[in-house]
């Protein structure tokens, strides 16, 4: 059976990784002196804990290349064909360190590293994708040829939680338009809402006043995409507002098509607390 690695960017349950035979390869975050691995050393709450100290934003880094190595050869073991899939370079350079690994192991094991373009939700219902493909029993051709159909498919959405952590840890291009009105919008409390795409930029983004608004406009954008396949809605520190997102998502999706996730600790890093992904794949 095919084995699938991705990252920790994905934002998928641990629970549901397991149970899917998802292997998820932590990036690092340094806080002072101290490196953790992500959602392994460190959760979100005690992230959220260092944050609110008002300090500077952890570093974060990429696994190194022997990571994945490790990773792969361990994997090489119990099957001779991996798909690993990660988060755009345009936000890391994560997949960069996969491709170097790929290469030590040709002689042993295929492996194939498909860059998803996203990030979170919108790169963890891709992978999920390719995870019950490979308990389906497809082969690694077959899942690769269908990640070039899912990837155009998922869409993500997104609240971003504290702007001021989305400037300082540069992770998102935002025009100059943006960061002007956004650190005004921040005295005022409104939010950016807008969709990621093409690995750190936004579009169709907009300055909402009120979570009711915000939500509509989520949902609006939900409707265009309709018939809707699956949606993953992450949240960071925020359940309550994921819940109001799916109760308003009725009649788009039913709740067995939506899964509700918590941000891991990198992807709160550039989007602070309260920050809201929706993702959303299409039908084909």
């Amino acid at each position: 059976m095919v084995r699938v690695v991705t990252d920790s960017t994905c934002d998928i349950p641990a629970g549901l990784a397991r149970e899917l035979g998802i292997t998820v390869v932590p990036l690092y975050l340094r806080l002072g002196e101290q490196t953790y691995r992500d959602g392994v050393d460190i959760d979100i709450e005690t992230l959220h804990r260092e944050l609110s100290r008002g300090g500077e934003l952890p570093q974060t880094s990429s696994p190194s290349p022997g990571d994945f190595v490790g990773v792969y050869q361990e994997l090489s073991e119990q099957s001779n064909e991996i798909i690993s899939i990660h988060l755009s370079p345009g936000y890391s350079g994560t997949c960069n360190s996969a491709r170097l690994a790929q290469g030590y192991l040709k002689d042993k094991c295929r492996v194939e590293v498909i860059d998803s373009g996203l990030v979170s939700a919108g790169m963890g219902l891709i992978v999920i994708a390719a995870a019950q493909a490979a308990r389906e029993g497809k082969n690694l051709n077959e899942i690769v040829s269908m990640m070039h159909s899912t990837i155009p498919r998922t869409y993500l959405f997104g609240k971003i939680g504290s702007l001021a952590h989305v400037i300082r840890g540069r992770r998102l291009r935002l025009t100059g338009w943006l960061i002007f009105s956004g650190k005004i919008a921040m005295k005022m409390h409104i939010k950016l809402v807008g969709e990621l795409y093409g690995g750190g930029r936004i579009r169709r983004a907009s300055l909402i006043p009120g979570e009711l608004r915000t939500l509509k406009k989520l949902v609006r954008w939900a409707e265009d995409l309709s018939p809707i396949k699956e949606i993953a809605i992450a949240h960071s520190l925020n359940p309550a507002e994921a819940e109001m997102l799916i109760h308003n998502l009725e009649g788009v999706a039913s709740k067995e098509q939506i899964m509700v996730t918590q941000l891991g600790c990198v992807t709160t890093t550039y989007g602070g607390a309260g920050t809201l992904a929706m993702a959303v794949m299409q039908r084909e």
